[in-house]
């Protein structure tokens, strides 16, 4: 783990997002959209929680969302590929977001 996600983790900030990412239900959330949009990003399920604890949330804050969530979604089985990303809705915080396919699955879906 990167010493600048394990300091994210250990921040105010990160901990209120650790409870999210710790959640079954947000995980069981992040892994439904991956199978069932073709371009959708994990980190879509986080945007709207994540804006109602009220606090600012840099880029450098995103990067280590982005980085935790693809933790998360590997310990769950799912993987991503360098440049595979896919837009956010609007309103959800992120712009852009990694794009997640089954570990086993030998076949991308983008």
């Amino acid at each position: 783990m990167a010493v600048g996600l394990d300091n994210f983790k250990q921040s105010p900030f990160g901990s209120k997002v650790g409870k999210l990412l710790n959640d079954p239900q947000v995980v069981g959330d992040m892994i439904a959209i991956s199978r069932h949009t073709e371009r959708t990003p994990a980190v879509q399920v986080l945007g709207k929680s994540i804006l109602e604890f009220g606090m600012s949330v840099s880029d450098e804050d995103k990067k280590a969302i982005g980085r935790w969530v693809r933790e998360v979604m590997e310990a769950h089985g799912w993987t991503t590929d360098a440049g595979s990303k896919g837009r956010v809705a609007e309103g959800n915080l992120f712009s852009t977001g990694a794009i997640y396919y089954p570990k086993s699955s030998s076949v991308r879906r983008y």
